[in-house]
């Protein structure tokens, strides 16, 4: 267990190496494509993957940042506020280069989502969405707006939670079977105000159609059936999770939220 966390810590840095040297790239002109290979761009989405599940099942008493994964290690280097300045100046000076604003709006969704940074979300989904008028049809770019705006709404500003909403559902009329819009946007349920947990388990319960093993799906659904006090379920999906990934960074969070439901439930009777 121990030698599959390590993995995980090294691969984690990894990524984010590559996103901090895409984002230097942009600045002396080097396309996303040419600088990191086909298998490294799937890593990144898988591993935004991971960080988007991180953050969304955390429990409302102790509400997570949107996006992101805890603090990034002390020892990750940073892009510099004049680097980031400057890469953010380059892309609104060409905003007719549509894979400029794709590549720059990625880049900086994800460096914002490891580094804890609200402050440059609304700088990525301007990138994101100039890419996505040029292209309405880029799954990619829609689900991430619909990420990024997920962001935003948990973090600053909650009146956003129906336009994220909005881009999954463009994403699902892409790709109707995908779990990961599916996720999303049981997410926006989740999390708006007022919560919607029913509707939200419904998504979740969509996406894990698709794909049984899908760890964001999971996360999500357990922490919305510990909401509607569904905790015979609840557990059964955290098993479910623990199948699939045993060193999940939050299942000692649904455990302990588990734990304190039943605590509750017992003492009301």
């Amino acid at each position: 267990m121990s030698d599959t966390l390590s993995e995980f810590k090294v691969n984690r840095n990894k990524i984010f190496y590559l996103i901090t040297g895409l984002l230097v790239g942009l600045l002396i002109g080097f396309a996303f494509t040419n600088a990191v290979n086909r298998r490294e761009s799937d890593e990144m989405r898988h591993e935004l993957e991971r960080l988007r599940a991180s953050a969304a099942s955390a429990p409302r008493a102790s509400e997570a940042t949107g996006g992101a994964n805890g603090n990034t290690d002390s020892s990750m280097p940073l892009v510099s506020d004049d680097q980031l300045r400057n890469a953010i100046a380059r892309g609104d000076a060409a905003p007719n280069d549509l894979t400029l604003q794709r590549d720059l709006g990625r880049n900086l969704y994800l460096y914002a989502s490891y580094t804890n940074n609200a402050e440059i979300v609304p700088d990525a989904i301007r990138f994101l969405q100039r890419a996505h008028d040029g292209n309405p049809r880029d799954y990619e770019t829609t689900v991430l707006l619909g990420d990024a705006y997920l962001a935003l709404a948990r973090t600053s500003d909650p009146n956003r939670f129906e336009e994220a909403r909005s881009f999954y559902q463009q994403a699902l009329r892409l790709k109707p079977d995908d779990a990961n819009a599916h996720t999303g946007t049981g997410m926006t349920y989740f999390f708006d105000r007022p919560s919607d947990p029913q509707r939200a388990i419904s998504e979740y319960r969509k996406a894990l159609a698709s794909d049984a093993r899908h760890e964001a799906a999971l996360q999500n659904l357990a922490a919305a059936l510990i909401a509607t006090n569904d905790l015979i379920e609840a557990q059964k999906t955290i098993e479910h999770l623990k199948d699939v990934n045993d060193q999940n960074p939050v299942l000692s969070d649904l455990e302990a939220q588990l734990s304190q439901s039943r605590n509750a439930e017992r003492e009301r009777k």
